[in-house]
């Protein structure tokens, strides 16, 4: 019989070759510390008919719901994953169908239990998505309940790029970060993965899931640039601000949402590259943290 593991570890010892292996499922990670206050969070991932918050619908919907010490951050034991079709009440895109696997005859019929769901929230302080700000408009809109929750983005609210990765894709975190593959766009899969994200410290230590949270629980304002040049639009834009336009938020102008206590920076680069000719303010308001990735 061939040892397939003997081969992979003799292949990878050539520094012409990398070696990726399937990402397992784990559901007990290390032991949280002798101070530890266990918490619960979520992990969500919807798959859904295509990317209008506002018309498409969900197809399914993966939980992952876990443990983890408040005090270091660490993941401590998943609690339950599971994963919930819907039927849509309209045929699956073609594209959808391609990418996910999900089909009609998968979904005809079926409903996502909303006691289930309901009964996964309960008791949970936080829920975190893999572009919450997609995630979020289709499991508020569907579960109102999730609109009573704090959120955070793993893939906003880490600097992966300063944690020595060069994209924040799913897909690409789980090779650079993890060095393994896994079979994506099935919900509950993605919300393993993104688990295993965030218990995997990097080289010098640092654990996400500590980086996560830390994001998560600081103060932030959303500063706008009101009032700006058509011709700072890519100014802005490369700087990281967003066009409020496009998700119904006032006033219709770029904005970015920031920590606090960088206020002050972000205030001059705008006097300086924006409003250069000395007329100009942006808006500053406090950001509501039960609110953010809406």
């Amino acid at each position: 019989m061939t040892d397939f593991e003997l081969l992979a570890t003799q292949l990878e010892t050539h520094a012409d070759y990398r070696v990726l292996r399937r990402l397992k499922p784990t559901a007990r990670f290390e032991a949280a510390s002798p101070d530890h206050q266990l918490r619960h969070a979520l992990i969500v991932d919807v798959e859904s008919t295509g990317i209008d918050k506002g018309t498409d619908a969900i197809i399914e919907l993966g939980v992952v719901r876990f443990t983890y010490d408040s005090v270091t951050g660490q993941p401590v034991e998943v609690v339950a994953a599971e994963s919930m079709l819907e039927d849509p009440g309209r045929s699956i895109p073609a594209e959808v169908v391609a990418l996910t696997g999900i089909t009609d005859d998968m979904v005809r019929g079926q409903r996502i239990p909303d006691a289930r769901v309901h009964e996964l929230l309960d008791g949970a302080g936080i829920v975190f998505a893999h572009n919450a700000a997609f995630d979020r408009a289709f499991v508020e809109r569907r579960f109102p309940a999730f609109k009573d929750v704090y959120w955070g983005c793993t893939q906003r609210d880490i600097d992966w790029r300063a944690l020595g990765v060069g994209s924040h894709s799913l897909e690409f975190l789980v090779y650079r970060h993890l060095g393994a593959f896994f079979d994506g766009h099935r919900a509950v899969d993605d919300c393993r993965a993104t688990l295993a994200l965030l218990e995997k410290r990097t080289a010098d230590g640092t654990l996400p899931m500590a980086k996560l949270l830390e994001a998560c629980r600081m103060p932030r304002v959303r500063v706008s640039a009101v009032g700006s040049a058509f011709e700072t639009k890519d100014l802005l834009r490369e700087r990281g601000y967003r066009w409020s336009g496009n998700d119904g938020l006032p006033p219709k102008t770029w904005c970015k949402e920031i920590p606090e206590s960088q206020l002050a920076e972000e205030r001059e680069w705008l006097r300086s590259m924006v409003y250069a000719n000395g007329r100009g303010e942006p808006s500053v308001e406090k950001v509501d943290l039960k609110r953010r990735w809406t």
